[in-house]
């Protein structure tokens, strides 16, 4: 060794082997055909962190990986403010392409969206021949500026997954629950032996006492089951298929077979189960038919189809669940 200099004199990207060439607006335009399809599978900063790193060698901090995601879904589809901005003309085109749908939208008084739904003319005439039963749920969106993701759906005559309706809210509270069950009221052919499946939700429970007064209200008996797992510690080993058999018995007779059987785990478990009301989650107990449909997993099964189009703009998500509910009608 001659000199040794302690000082760097290389410059910084060089020396963290980030690539001056490989700006975040460069990088968004390889990858951008990763985000034309919703379909595709989801590509996260790390993902692209990674390609960058073995395709390239081009070595890069997470936010720049970020940022290009960003902009590369940017490329790919419309910004959020030009999604929200082309949503009413979307709706008028949705509703002259499918007539006899019911497509709504609107805003709040300061001009900002609000919420949207929509129940296409297919799903509304299948309706009336699939089982008088509605799942409904909600998730998430991940996109700029979030909302919720409300799906409702059905079981046709070969026990698939039937749409009835799709509606997205700018927030998240009680109310969003009231505005979604009015508008399934408003599109859908009304049914008197109706039943309506869902998680213990209270905008779900208060929304469907009041809009759907008639309809008989059951509740998801996995969410319960998960409850139970977190009231009554100690007991998950065994009380899982019990309480599920107890759910599914037919009769009251077998029903309590099961019931005496959970009281040998926890007493407390029958207390619990009463105060919320055997006919809420009990085949037996229920006064009407719901048609073995237990759990809200069809309506859960719905957003996790549309779990990598929940973070695209608004309009991109409405395109990829239309173009994903054809391909099952197609399918089938």
């Amino acid at each position: 060794m001659i000199r040794f200099d302690s000082e760097h004199t290389c410059p910084i990207d060089v020396r963290q082997r980030n690539s001056r060439q490989a700006k975040s607006r460069i990088i968004a335009e390889h990858i951008k055909q990763e985000y034309g399809d919703a379909s595709n599978k989801p590509y996260p900063p790390k993902s692209i962190m990674l390609d960058m790193q073995t395709k390239y060698d081009i070595y890069m901090s997470y936010k720049k990986a970020w940022i290009a995601k960003e902009l590369a879904m940017e490329l790919a589809m419309r910004s959020e403010k030009d999604s929200y901005a082309h949503l009413p003309s979307m709706c008028h085109v949705l509703e002259r392409s499918n007539p006899g749908s019911i497509v709504s939208y609107s805003c709040k008084e300061n001009g900002e969206f609000n919420n949207f739904c929509m129940c296409l003319s297919a799903w509304r005439e299948g309706w009336i021949h699939c089982i008088p039963v509605i799942i409904v749920d909600g998730s998430f969106l991940k996109s700029y500026y979030k909302g919720t993701l409300l799906t409702a759906c059905t079981q046709d005559a070969n026990k698939q997954i039937f749409p009835l309706a799709f509606g997205i809210y700018s927030g998240e509270n009680t109310e969003i629950w009231s505005w979604f069950f009015s508008m399934l009221k408003h599109s859908l052919m009304h049914r008197d032996d109706l039943y309506i499946v869902s998680d213990r939700h209270e905008g779900i429970i208060s929304s469907v006492h009041s809009v759907f007064s008639h309809a008989q209200h059951g509740y998801c008996v996995y969410h319960i089951l998960a409850n139970l797992k977190t009231r009554f510690r100690g007991t998950q080993k065994t009380v899982s298929w019990k309480f599920l058999q107890t759910a599914r018995v037919g009769s009251v007779y077998e029903c309590e077979e099961y019931l005496q059987m959970m009281d040998s785990e926890d007493p407390r478990i029958r207390t619990y189960l009463e105060r919320m009301g055997h006919d809420k989650w009990s085949g037996a107990y229920a006064s009407r038919n719901r048609y073995s449909v237990m759990m809200s997993n069809n309506a859960e099964s719905l957003n996790a189809v549309n779990a990598t189009a929940r973070e695209y703009p608004m309009c991109k998500l409405i395109e990829f669940i239309i173009a994903r509910m054809q391909k099952w009608f197609s399918q089938r």
